[in-house]
């Protein structure tokens, strides 16, 4: 079953290693290396589970904690520090705590066991992101394409020929935006005249960089 993880981690070394664990399991992982940008995402895109670095420069894991589980009591959260880090506050916010640097072994072991009785929100990776309308030509797979709805993590458009549906990454191209991004297609339908296909996506954001690049875009839209 796919869950949505928010992984917080300034560590490059640790993301991989996490990457290990979340990646052949086929959750699907936002990566973020600030807390403003944990904030933020999570408001836009409510995870399934949280797994956070305890430092985040002036906040800390369990600030950022204490922020979600405002909107969400029930949230599973891991932290992740070194053990003269260590806080017994971690376990009295009802997280779980993994050692730095990261094991593969031990996260996966600890993740297991949080989603085990857990729903995912979006089991077929169906979810509605905060929308912001917008007329835009676009090309995918050398299909004309008009986006009609993009958000920070998604892309709803028209195109004028049907593309494989599969979850296999494509790239849209946004002339008038001047960026290139990669994306992966979640559903696939005919429009109701049949001359065109209705398509999301999800923005691949491979790296904290990348995605607040594609913040940005977003919110210079009208």
């Amino acid at each position: 079953m796919s869950y949505r993880i928010l992984l917080v981690e300034p560590d490059s070394a640790d993301v991989l290693r996490a990457a290990q664990v979340l990646a052949p399991a086929g959750h699907r992982v936002a990566w973020v290396d600030t807390f403003a940008d944990a904030v933020s995402l999570s408001e836009s895109d409510p995870p399934d589970l949280l797994i956070s670095a305890l430092r985040l420069g002036a906040y800390n894991g369990l600030h950022l904690l204490m922020h979600v589980r405002a909107q969400a009591p029930q949230l599973p959260v891991v932290i992740a520090c070194e053990s003269s880090d260590f806080t017994p506050d971690i376990e009295r916010f009802g997280a779980c705590h993994v050692p730095k640097p990261i094991a593969v072994s031990s996260l996966a072991s600890v993740v297991g066991q949080l989603l085990a009785d857990c729903t995912p929100q979006d089991p077929r990776s169906t979810r509605i992101w905060p929308r912001k309308p917008t007329e835009l030509a676009a090309t995918v797979q050398d299909a004309n394409a008009r986006v009609v709805e993009l958000s920070y993590g998604g892309v709803r458009m028209s195109l004028d020929r049907p593309i494989d549906g599969a979850p296999t990454p494509m790239q849209i191209k946004l002339p008038s935006l001047g960026v290139s991004v990669e994306a992966v297609p979640r559903w696939v339908k005919p429009s109701d005249d049949g001359a065109s296909w209705w398509c999301g996506a999800e923005v691949a954001l491979p790296t904290p960089a990348a995605a607040r690049t594609w913040r940005r875009v977003v919110a210079s839209l009208n």
